[in-house]
């Protein structure tokens, strides 16, 4: 038996109305009959007479609940087509749907012989049992939380994203077999669109909601789970740990560093999602300090890829007060500032009062203004709009099924950077059986990316680094 083909695409079931199907016959312009609503019958002048009755005849055979003006034109006007037949004006709209009649059968089964009987009678153009629509909408909601992956612009092609979902094809393209640390204060192991039984490799959890939304976020970013609801994570398939900085009951970056070290192999990632407050009074990345520099370079000595946020304190990294320090020198991470995204304007939150909802941010790619910038800055990320698991202004209710839709700041772009060097590091498993070095995944990203943009008032001097493109990255792995 074949199967009967579908109408067309819809991605929602939708509950059928509990309304009858009915017949709308359409009467030819001469035949001289009209419907009299008030009656429930077709009429005409004598001389047509017999053709109205021929109608009446045929509805008479079935068992029909209403038959009326499909358009509902009061008796006046349908009356007054039959003036207009005899005067042979020119048809009006009036005079059109005078002519449609609506057609209700008790029984709905009859519908589709009434059209039939009524289609060969001549005084009728045309008959037909009466369409019932459906929403023509092809997206739906989810049965559990909101699929919010049509927002993680950040996933999609260059130039505005990082060509993610152009290179999941490929063999290791998600991620497989690399592990990615985030190091920084909480996370919510148990959110919905996370991994089960994500470590944490040490370090004492910070016990505040800010602390555990940021880390969900990042992680969210990363390897968030695909699915009909919530987001997906760049790499996906890679195996996501934690490492708190705080480390023996005080602040101690580069042992969360070290702590991550002896738990991680060459290819896998360590994600420093922190900064701190530098000699200027404002946030830097956390390699200006002399302990976490080393610890920096020595997880990069081992074969791990160490992303770090350059921080979002508007500094230059270039100021004499910076020399000899991290900020000057390499360390062996791949430093990621801050760009605008493609969705350049602030939503009606705005972002506080010189910059109100609905104005605009400025140019895409174009370094944000509070991103840090430097020659030690090699690519950027999106810093606002991205779109991930946490904070609730998207989705509220339970904590767990909490998501975002404005994550920001070098915090919001460390991420992406992060997931693009687990998909390359994935590529390189599967292709070459070994991961590429840390130099040189830093090399390939900043070498393909789309270019940093200039901007008013953010000059290409101040450098935050090409936004990185998968597409272009994998050709050179």
């Amino acid at each position: 038996m074949a199967r009967r083909k579908s109408p067309g695409f819809t991605s929602a079931a939708f509950a059928a109305p509990k309304v009858p199907d009915y017949v709308v016959a359409e009467l030819r312009y001469d035949s001289q009959v009209v419907i009299s609503g008030a009656r429930g019958r077709f009429e005409a002048a004598p001389a047509a007479e017999s053709t109205a009755r021929a109608l009446n005849e045929i509805l008479a055979s079935f068992r029909v609940k209403r038959v009326a003006p499909h358009f509902g034109l009061s008796e006046r006007k349908l009356a007054a087509r039959a003036s207009a037949l005899g005067a042979r004006a020119r048809p009006t709209a009036d005079f059109a749907q005078s002519g449609v009649v609506q057609i209700v059968p008790r029984d709905p089964k009859d519908a589709a012989r009434i059209a039939a009987r009524l289609k060969r009678a001549k005084a009728v153009w045309n008959a037909y049992v009466a369409p019932r629509p459906v929403p023509a909408v092809a997206t739906g909601a989810s049965v559990a939380s909101r699929n919010f992956e049509p927002a993680q612009g950040y996933l999609h092609s260059a130039p505005n994203g990082i060509g993610a979902m152009d290179v999941w094809s490929l063999p290791g393209g998600k991620g497989r077999g690399i592990s990615v640390c985030d190091i920084e204060g909480n996370w919510n192991y148990t959110h919905e669109d996370l991994p089960s039984g994500i470590p944490l490799l040490g370090g004492t959890l910070i016990a505040s909601p800010g602390w555990k939304d940021h880390g969900t976020a990042v992680l969210g970013e990363i390897v968030s789970r695909p699915g009909v609801s919530g987001t997906v994570g760049i790499a996906h398939e890679a195996r996501a740990m934690t490492h708190s900085a705080v480390v023996g009951g005080v602040f101690n970056t580069a042992a969360a560093i070290m702590g991550a070290v002896a738990r991680l192999g060459a290819g896998d990632v360590i994600l420093i999602e922190l900064q701190a407050t530098g000699p200027n009074g404002k946030y830097v990345a956390m390699q200006y300090w002399d302990d976490v520099f080393s610890a920096i370079k020595a997880a990069t000595a081992k074969g791990i890829t160490v992303v770090e946020a350059a921080g979002n304190g508007d500094e230059n990294f270039e100021l004499p007060v910076f020399a000899g320090t991290g900020l000057q020198k390499d360390s062996g991470a791949i430093v990621v500032g801050a760009g605008i995204p493609p969705t350049n304007f602030f939503d009606a939150d705005g972002f506080g009062a010189a910059l109100p909802g609905y104005s605009k941010i400025g140019v895409p790619r174009s370094r944000i203004w509070f991103s840090n910038h430097g020659r030690i800055v090699n690519v950027q990320g999106w810093g606002w709009h991205v779109t991930t698991c946490g904070y609730g202004d998207a989705q509220g209710g339970a904590e767990n099924r909490w998501y975002t839709h404005r994550f920001s700041g070098t915090s919001s772009a460390s991420p992406i950077v992060t997931g693009a060097v687990a998909v390359l590091q994935g590529i390189a498993k599967a292709k070459h059986g070994a991961p590429l070095t840390p130099a040189k995944v830093r090399s390939i990203l900043m070498r393909t990316g789309t270019p940093q943009a200039a901007g008013p008032g953010v000059p290409l001097s101040q450098r935050i680094g090409p936004l990185p493109d998968l597409v272009k990255a994998v050709k050179l792995v």
